[in-house]
């Protein structure tokens, strides 16, 4: 078996695999953690088998996406239902090395925002409204350039008087395409 990464967001997970990204919505994953474990892990095997993705017998190495809001107690969680799904070890990325430290990151997705500062903030957009006040409001703690990219579909049409604000092309898929360019001795 290739290499299998693995990236949740929003109720989504990104499978890449052999140079392609296979994206599922799964009921068992919401705001890019995993809420139901046997479900996802039926879902996860159902994907795999539909993708034709066959592991060895005594298992293979797994990456998985860190986002800077997972705790301890989600890695653990997901190590060790990985290894209960037969894969001998889970290697997290930390999705940090993957984004460029000259510039500020901030996830804009469907139900919650990320921002990657030096203190990872994660404000869940039930109770946050106004997405732009909320990016103005930490003004204090950017870098010079403030990048968004992320599932909301309300990215393209922020801007500000107060800040410069930049997107990436395909900013939707961003992290996913930049995994695919990724080697995996350079994470």
């Amino acid at each position: 078996m290739r290499e299998l990464v693995l990236y949740f967001c929003d109720d989504k997970i990104n499978i890449l695999y052999n140079g392609r990204v296979i994206t599922k919505k799964l009921e068992s994953i919401k705001n890019g953690l995993v809420v139901d474990r046997l479900n996802f892990m039926e879902s996860f095997l159902d994907i795999l088998k539909k993708e034709k993705i066959k592991s060895k017998l005594f298992g293979d190495k797994i990456y998985v996406v860190k986002d800077v809001y997972f705790n301890e107690r989600d890695m653990f969680f997901l190590d060790t239902m990985f290894i209960e799904l037969g894969f001998i070890k889970v290697i997290f990325w930390d999705i940090r090395k993957i984004l460029d430290n000259n510039y500020t990151y901030i996830g804009v997705f469907k139900d919650y925002m990320v921002y990657y500062l030096d203190n990872p903030i994660v404000i869940r957009l039930d109770y946050f409204k106004d997405i732009l006040k909320m990016i103005e409001y930490f003004k204090d703690y950017y870098r010079d350039y403030i990048v968004l990219f992320g599932s909301n579909d309300n990215i393209l049409n922020m801007k500000s008087k107060i800040l410069s604000l930049y997107y990436v092309d395909n900013y939707q898929n961003y992290i996913t395409d930049s995994l695919l360019q990724v080697k995996k001795y350079g994470v």
